[in-house]
């Protein structure tokens, strides 16, 4: 016998790519259970199963970097007080490739996986090699299915820390999957949903005061960021290419006002109004227009 579970909950985090860099993400999880029936004609307990499968998703993956961790480029270090460095040199995917990738963090911002590509399909086969244990014993296996938000129009992928926040959102690497909505004058706007999503394209947000250098190393320039959270230290060193600063928090709050801002400045006399989505289903909205000079 089985039982299913849609939609059990969302993961909103980060990953590296080893041609991509580093990619917001935000993944439906499904899961079904397969076992036998007890004296009470049922396979387990939904509830408790449901909050245990949650909690470790929200534990091991959720609002933390995930990392190739097999991959010849991936180097993982331990450092002092509970914390480690990741380094990627994209050269060992590419030799013309001279970027290199850093993040320093405390541990459980990292989730390493035993791979070389990080896919929905290889993820959920290492979620359920490390949960089955904690599951009941009348539980004979479980199948997880990460599902990315299918998005008929414009979306992009970014990756943001929130130092300021009590959560995990303060972790320096994490992200989203976001589509956005984007209305001009009451009516939607597909362009400028596009144009902006080509802007964000794999994109890390970053917020002015937590830039401490930017550098040049073998003709790449980077951005270096720094902030001390709650849960401590955090340290990125990222590709310019992939970094868009803004003067401003990087909560969707604020992103979906700067969205607005921006495109106001833009195309003064009409009315925008701006729909920043934070991964599945969930956002801010932003009105603003600038008058005609």
């Amino acid at each position: 016998m089985k039982l299913f579970v849609k939609n059990l909950t969302h993961v909103d985090f980060s990953y590296f790519d080893a041609k991509r860099g580093l990619l917001g993400e935000s993944w439906q999880t499904d899961i079904v259970l397969t076992g036998k029936l007890n004296d009470e004609s049922m396979i387990c307990d939904f509830s408790i199963v449901k909050k245990q499968i949650k909690k470790w998703l929200d534990d091991n993956i959720d609002h933390m970097l995930a990392i190739p961790a097999v991959h010849n480029g991936s180097t993982l270090t331990s450092l002092a007080s509970d914390r480690v460095s990741f380094h990627f040199d994209h050269s060992k995917e590419a030799a013309d490739d001279k970027r290199v990738f850093q993040c320093d963090a405390p541990t459980q911002a990292i989730c390493v996986l035993p791979m070389t590509e990080i896919t929905p399909e290889a993820a959920a086969k290492w979620v359920e090699s490390q949960i089955l244990n904690l599951l009941p014993a009348e539980l004979e296996a479980v199948s997880v299915r990460f599902t990315p938000e299918h998005i008929a129009g414009a979306q992009y992928q970014y990756s943001h820390g929130l130092k300021k926040h009590a959560g995990n959102c303060q972790r320096i690497a994490h992200g989203h999957r976001s589509t956005v909505e984007i209305y001009a004058d009451g009516a939607r706007n597909a362009a400028m949903e596009h144009d902006w999503a080509k802007r964000w394209e794999d994109i890390y947000l970053g917020t002015q005061e937590d830039l401490i250098s930017q550098a040049t190393e073998n003709d790449v320039s980077y951005h270096c960021f720094s902030y001390t959270s709650q849960q401590g230290l955090f340290e990125l060193k990222i590709d310019s290419n992939q970094v868009y600063m803004l003067d401003c928090d990087t909560t969707v709050e604020s992103l979906s006002a700067h969205i607005a801002d921006v495109l106001a400045e833009e195309n003064p006399g009409v009315h925008i109004e701006a729909h920043g989505f934070e991964g599945i289903g969930k956002g801010a909205i932003s009105e603003k227009v600038k008058a005609r000079v």
